[in-house]
């Protein structure tokens, strides 16, 4: 499969093209549209509301399995009614996913369950990327706790030790393959099994050097690292 960041796609179209010819490239290497990331919610309802209209459009044409959300600041009671009317705009089909960032005010996997829970929207999940859950205050109890129901889908990766206190820095340019790091990814692999978890995994590897690969060579390293751990 092949996931689609909002960033790079406008940055498509801005260029020229469509998202038609991208959904057919997909196709035509055999491939679907994973996941699409990540729909913005904030305070202004007008805002975010136009993002949910953009997302449709995209959701309609690309067909993704799930589609991410965030928040990048507080989760108020405003923003998190302009995030239930959001949802509501969107197409049947993808599952909708909520991410954790250890530098964003939902920093953890109980905070992430919270906002579902005040957003009333029983059929979306947390989004559990392993760097997120290493780098921020979760614990493996919330982990082992959260039901397999609530999972939206995992995002996979691994760390050498930091090299500084900039987590976002860290976050963007120095993640490494599964295994080339310091992360406890057998351990964390394992919570999933037990819980009979078969969803999707999403290797997400954001790298300075990685960059600098070819396409193909990068999602060669990619699967031939993670998949080890995944069978």
């Amino acid at each position: 499969g092949f996931s689609i960041d909002v960033w790079s796609l406008r940055r498509h179209l801005a260029q020229g093209g469509t998202v038609e010819e991208l959904a057919a490239a997909i196709a035509q290497h055999g491939m679907r549209c994973m996941e699409l990331q990540a729909m913005v919610v904030t305070e202004d309802e007008r805002a975010t509301l136009a993002e949910a209209d953009e997302f449709a459009g995209l959701i309609d044409v690309l067909q993704p399995d799930y589609l991410m959300t965030g928040f990048p600041g507080e989760p108020t009671d405003c923003a998190v009614a302009n995030y239930r009317a959001a949802v509501a705009r969107l197409p049947q089909g993808p599952r909708v996913g909520l991410e954790f960032l250890p530098n964003l005010p939902i920093r953890d996997i109980n905070a992430a369950r919270a906002v579902l829970r005040r957003a009333e929207l029983p059929d979306a999940g947390v989004v559990v990327d392993a760097w997120h859950f290493f780098f921020g205050p979760s614990q493996w109890s919330d982990l082992e706790e959260l039901p397999i129901d609530e999972v939206a889908f995992v995002q996979f990766s691994d760390h050498p030790a930091l090299d500084s206190d900039d987590l976002a820095y860290e976050m963007l340019q120095r993640r490494t393959l599964p295994g080339q790091g310091q992360l406890e990814l057998g351990r964390f692999v394992s919570v999933f099994d037990d819980k009979g978890y078969d969803g999707m995994v999403g290797v997400e590897i954001m790298s300075a050097a990685l960059r600098e690969l070819s396409y193909e060579e990068f999602a060669r390293q990619a699967h031939d690292a993670a998949e080890p751990y995944w069978r």
